[in-house]
């Protein structure tokens, strides 16, 4: 089995960031790249950057966000 070391911050795992993305989209309908970034870095810190694609990449292939390409902008897929 494989297990985190030591040294290993669960506060920056891909699971924790993903679930700070899905409460960002609570208030707004759509965030645009950056902005989602810099929501999240006020929220935690600058180490979530190196989380944040991998975490969006994560919540994508779930089904969670949709990206728009014509607006540049995420949503969060409403449970149907």
């Amino acid at each position: 089995m494989i297990r985190p070391g030591e040294n290993f911050d669960f506060n920056m795992s891909v699971i924790r960031v993903g679930g700070l993305i899905i409460e960002e989209f609570k208030e707004v309908d759509y965030f645009r790249f950056d902005d989602l970034l810099n929501a999240l870095i006020r929220r935690t810190d600058q180490r979530v950057k190196a989380v944040f694609i991998p975490a969006l990449s994560f919540l994508f292939l779930l089904g969670k966000i949709r990206y728009h390409q014509d607006i540049d902008s995420f949503e969060l897929v409403k449970n149907q």
